[in-house]
């Protein structure tokens, strides 16, 4: 592992630092405690106490998958976006959505509102 990495703790990890949720054992929440989203792991392993040091990185790779810290530098901001369904309108301009086309009650759609979708046949 570089020494040079900074890492920060995800939404998982917030909440747990929080006492949120309780998935971490004692030990690799010692390692999780370091974490202080500015410290490099050549720092957090000055920080560290000498029976931690040893296994220090073990840990840390354990948090990466487990999906509590990530690489500061390779943080994603792309939000998870809930995707709407497909919707289907047919001919008398009533539109179907959701998995059960064939079952689901049909939604009325204003003129404006069909001139800019895709019109495509049942």
């Amino acid at each position: 592992m570089d020494s040079k990495i900074i890492f920060i703790k995800t939404s998982k990890g917030e909440d747990e630092s929080k006492r949120i949720t309780n998935y971490l054992s004692s030990e690799i929440k010692r390692a999780f405690y370091l974490v202080d989203n500015k410290s490099t792991v050549k720092e957090l392993m000055k920080r560290a106490a000498p029976s931690l040091r040893e296994s220090l990185e073990y840990m840390l790779q354990e948090l990466i998958d487990g999906g509590f810290i990530q690489d500061k530098d390779r943080v994603s901001n792309v939000a998870n976006i809930a995707i709407p369904r497909d919707r289907r309108v047919n001919r008398n301009t009533k539109a179907y959505a959701g998995r059960e086309r064939r079952s689901a009650t049909p939604l009325r759609i204003a003129e404006h509102q069909i001139s800019s979708q895709k019109i495509r046949p049942v």
